[in-house]
C-alpha cells in the first residue's frame, strides 16, 4: 500500500516538473517567432463607405498567437471581399467588384489589401412621402417633409433612410404627438434595374396635453412653486418647454437635483402626460471666489456669498464684494428676493450697492487729439438702495421670458476732485465744494422712479450658441420728491448672434441711451491754451462711456466720453463675423464705431476695426482681438482680452 502511493507520488511530481519546465520555455521564445501581424489596407471608396468597410472586415482577430497559413489567408482574403460587399450595401451600391491581395513586407508584416470597384449605385425610382393625422400641418414635421434629401433620382443610403425615420418620430414626440407612428414604411429595392420605390406614411395621432403637476418636496411652501411652469393644465404637451421647466427649477437655488417623471395617459381623449417632480434639497449657502485680469479691468478679485433659502417662503440673499485695478473701483453689492403671494411669477427685490472708484479728470484740446490732459484726480462714492417689483412675463407660449422690474431707487453720491489737481483758475473755482452751476466738488441725494426691462432668447453653447438679447430702460429723478437735480434717462440695447452654413457665426449689437440732465461748458486756461470741459449734472453712476473690449474696440476702455468722466448720451454699434477653423476654434474680423458725448450736434461717432481669434472652452469663451482706432491711424494697435458670451 505504502509502495503505491510512494510511486504515485513520484508520477505526479515529474509531471508537475516537465509541465513548469515547458511553460518556462514557451515564455523565453519571442513573440515574433510565433505570431504574425496583419494589416488592412483598403483602395477605391471615401468616407462614409470606407469607415464601414473597415468596420466589417478588420474585426478578423486571432484567437490564438500562430504562424498564418495558405489555407487560412485565402480564408481571411475571401471573408473579407465578402464582407467588403456587404458593407457597401447600405450606401446604395449593390453591385460592386472587390478584389485583393496577400502580401508579406521585408519586416515580415503582412498585409491585405481590398480593391474596391463600387459599381453603379441604386437609384431611387419613386418617393411616397406623406404626413397624416393632427399633426400633419406642423411646421416642423412640413420642414422635415421638405428637406427629405432621398429624392427620387438620388442614390438610396440606408442610414439617412433611418436617421430620418427617426427624426420625424423625435419632432412628433417633442411636439406632444406620442401616438405617432408609420402606418407603411416600405423599402422595395429592383435588383436587376438597380432601382428603389420608398413608401414613408406617418400617422400622427392626437397631441397630448399637459396634465397636473406634483412637486414632492418640503423645503419651501407649495405656492413658491406653482408659477414655476411656462404652461398650464390643458396646454398643448411641449418637450423643449418641460426641458425649461426642470432649469427654472434649478434656478431657484433650493434644489441640488430635480428629476420629472411622465405618467403619460396616453388613452384618454386627449392623451394627458402628467408631471411627478422629485426633488432633492441643496445646501443652504454657496461661497465664491474668483480671480481675474482683463485689458480693461486688469487685475481683479471677486468673493461672494448666496443664501439660497432664509424661509419656507421662498426668500434669498446674495452679497458680494470686489475690486479691480481700473479706477481702484471696490464694490460691495447686496441681492434680497422673496416670491410674491400672487398667481404670477413675481418677487420683491431689494438692492445694496456701495461702491467706491478713483478716477482722472481729463480733457482733450480738440476733438481729433487722442492726448488727454490730466487736470486734477478724485474720489467718487455712490450709495445706492433699490426697492422693486420683478415680474416674469411668458412670451412666444413660454419659448421666451420678458423680466419687468419696476422700482423706487435712493442714490447718495458724493464727488471730490480735489486730489492732486492743477490750478487754473477757473477749475480751482470748480474744485470748491458747492460752487459753480456743476461743481466738481459735491455731494448729492437723488431720488428715482424707474423701470427696467430685459428680454434673452439664447440656445446652445460653445460656437454653437445663438439667439438675442433686449434691454431697455427708463428712469426719472425731480426736485418735486426730494432729489437735488431734474434729469431723466432712457436706454436701450440689442444683441444678435445667429450661424450660416456650419462655420459662419455672425453678431450685431447696438446700443442708444439719451439723458436730459443740465450740461455746462467751461473754458480753462492752462498754460496759454484754452481747453474747454463740458461737465453734466447726471450723477456719475448713470453717466455714459464708450470704448474697450465690449464697446468700441481700437480704444481704451471708457475713454470715449466728454472728459473721460461720462457724458448724457450713448450711440454704438458693431458687426463681427466669425469662421470656425477646427471644433472650438474661429477666427473673427469686426468693425465698431460708437462714441459718448454731451451735445447732440458734435456727436462725433470713432470707428474701430480688427481681427480676433475665439477659444470656445469649458469656462467660457475667450476672445483675443487685436484692433485700430481708425479716427487715430498713427496710435499703436490695442489688444482686448475678454472672457463670456457677447449675448450676456
Amino acid at each position: 500500500m505504502h509502495a503505491c502511493l510512494k510511486q504515485d507520488f513520484i508520477v505526479r511530481s515529474t509531471f508537475h516538473l516537465i509541465f513548469i519546465s515547458l511553460l518556462i520555455l514557451l515564455l523565453m521564445i519571442p513573440g515574433h517567432l510565433h505570431a504574425d501581424e496583419l494589416e488592412f489596407v483598403i483602395n477605391g471608396v471615401e468616407e462614409p463607405e470606407l469607415s464601414n468597410v473597415r468596420n466589417r472586415v478588420q474585426p478578423f482577430q486571432l484567437t490564438r498567437s500562430s504562424r498564418f497559413s495558405k489555407r487560412y489567408l485565402e480564408n481571411l482574403r475571401y471573408k473579407s471581399e465578402q464582407r467588403a460587399m456587404e458593407a457597401l450595401r447600405p450606401y446604395g451600391y449593390y453591385h460592386p467588384t472587390v478584389n485583393s491581395e496577400v502580401s508579406k513586407t521585408a519586416d515580415g508584416e503582412w498585409i491585405l489589401e481590398l480593391h474596391i470597384t463600387p459599381g453603379p449605385p441604386l437609384v431611387i425610382r419613386e418617393l411616397n412621402l406623406e404626413l397624416r393625422g393632427d399633426g400633419s400641418k406642423l411646421e416642423e414635421l412640413r420642414k422635415w417633409q421638405a428637406e427629405w434629401p432621398l429624392a427620387v433620382g438620388k442614390r438610396l443610403i440606408q442610414p439617412q433612410w433611418e436617421k430620418q425615420k427617426q427624426r420625424a418620430l423625435d419632432i412628433s414626440n417633442d411636439y406632444g404627438y406620442l401616438l405617432a407612428a408609420f402606418t407603411q414604411h416600405e423599402l422595395a429595392v429592383d435588383l436587376e434595374h438597380n432601382e428603389a420605390v420608398l413608401t414613408l406614411i406617418l400617422e400622427t395621432g392626437a397631441q397630448a396635453v399637459m396634465g397636473e403637476v406634483s412637486f414632492q418636496q418640503d423645503m419651501v411652501k407649495p405656492r413658491v412653486l406653482e408659477n414655476l411652469p411656462r404652461f398650464k393644465t390643458g396646454d398643448p404637451y411641449n418637450a423643449w418647454l418641460l426641458e425649461r421647466f426642470r432649469i427654472d427649477i434649478w434656478r431657484t437655488g433650493y434644489f441640488s437635483s430635480i428629476k420629472i417623471v411622465e405618467d403619460r395617459q396616453l388613452e384618454e381623449s386627449p392623451p394627458r402626460v402628467n408631471l411627478d417632480v422629485r426633488m432633492k434639497p441643496r445646501k443652504l449657502n454657496t461661497y465664491q471666489g474668483a480671480i481675474g485680469v482683463g485689458s480693461d479691468t486688469g487685475p481683479r478679485l471677486q468673493f461672494s456669498w448666496n443664501r439660497h433659502l432664509i424661509s419656507r417662503n421662498g426668500d434669498n440673499l446674495t452679497l458680494a464684494t470686489g475690486w479691480q485695478e481700473h479706477n481702484k473701483e471696490l464694490f460691495v453689492r447686496g441681492n434680497y428676493r422673496i416670491p410674491r403671494r400672487v398667481k404670477a411669477k413675481q418677487f420683491w427685490v431689494a438692492d445694496l450697492l456701495i461702491k467706491k472708484e478713483n478716477e482722472d479728470l481729463k480733457v482733450r484740446e480738440n476733438d481729433f487729439d487722442e492726448n488727454l490732459i490730466k487736470l486734477a484726480n478724485g474720489n467718487i462714492n455712490d450709495y445706492s438702495l433699490r426697492l422693486g417689483r420683478l415680474k416674469v412675463r411668458n412670451r412666444n407660449s413660454g419659448y421666451m421670458q420678458l423680466f419687468e422690474t419696476i422700482y423706487t431707487e435712493y442714490l447718495r453720491e458724493s464727488v471730490d476732485f480735489s486730489v492732486n489737481p492743477i490750478d487754473p483758475p477757473e477749475l480751482v473755482r470748480l474744485l470748491a465744494p458747492d460752487t459753480g452751476e456743476i461743481p466738481l466738488a459735491r455731494t448729492d441725494q437723488y431720488l428715482m422712479i424707474g423701470i427696467n426691462y430685459d428680454l434673452p432668447d439664447i440656445r446652445g453653447n460653445g460656437f454653437e450658441m445663438v439667439g438675442q438679447r433686449h434691454r431697455a430702460s427708463a428712469f426719472t429723478s425731480n426736485e418735486a420728491w426730494g432729489s437735488d437735480a431734474d434729469f431723466s434717462q432712457v436706454y436701450f440695447s440689442s444683441r444678435w448672434n445667429f450661424i450660416r452654413g456650419k462655420r459662419w457665426k455672425f453678431h450685431l449689437r447696438g446700443e442708444a441711451g439719451y439723458s436730459n440732465a443740465k450740461v455746462e461748458d467751461i473754458l480753462v486756461e492752462i498754460e496759454d491754451r484754452s481747453i474747454e470741459i463740458s461737465l453734466t449734472e447726471l450723477p456719475s453712476l448713470y453717466r455714459f462711456k464708450a470704448g474697450g473690449s465690449t464697446s468700441v474696440r481700437g480704444y481704451d476702455f471708457e475713454s470715449l466720453s466728454s472728459n473721460g468722466i461720462g457724458s448724457n448720451n450713448i450711440i454704438t454699434a458693431s458687426a463681427e463675423v466669425e469662421y470656425m477653423f477646427r471644433p472650438n476654434w474661429s477666427l473673427a474680423a469686426f468693425l465698431d464705431v460708437g462714441n459718448a458725448f454731451n451735445d447732440w450736434g458734435n456727436i462725433d461717432l470713432k470707428k474701430g476695426a480688427g481681427v480676433g481669434i475665439r477659444w470656445y472652452s469649458i469656462a467660457g469663451p475667450i476672445r483675443v482681438d487685436i484692433a485700430q482706432g481708425i479716427d487715430h491711424p498713427d496710435k499703436p494697435w490695442k489688444i482686448h482680452f475678454t472672457i463670456g458670451t457677447s449675448l450676456l
